[in-house]
């Protein structure tokens, strides 16, 4: 993978969308409430046993107050749900973009 793949020139977000501007050029948009219901963190997961259960499921309508960037490789979005443990990495989030 180029590495330019996995590095965000610019992110934004309205209601409905996370857009971000990678440095290689390419666009993408995420849906919010798919991005809050496949939240990468542990809790959201529904642990570390191999028969977790998403805890995520019941979210049917979600908004992103704000995000801010973890290091140079992540961001972490802040919900009106009260949750922010997930950090969504830049090759999570290029994977799939497609």
């Amino acid at each position: 993978m180029n590495p330019l793949e996995t590095i965000p020139l610019d992110i934004t977000f309205d209601d409905t969308d996370l857009k971000i501007t990678w440095k290689d050029g390419k666009v993408c948009s995420y849906n919010l409430l798919s991005l809050r219901k496949d939240c990468p963190c542990a809790e959201c997961a529904g642990g570390h046993d191999t028969n977790s259960v998403r805890t995520t499921g019941n979210i049917t309508e979600i908004k992103l107050l704000r995000f801010q960037k973890v290091g140079r490789y992540a961001i972490q979005l802040f919900w009106s749900d009260g949750h922010s443990f997930g950090y969504y990495t830049y090759d999570f989030l290029r994977e799939r973009c497609g």
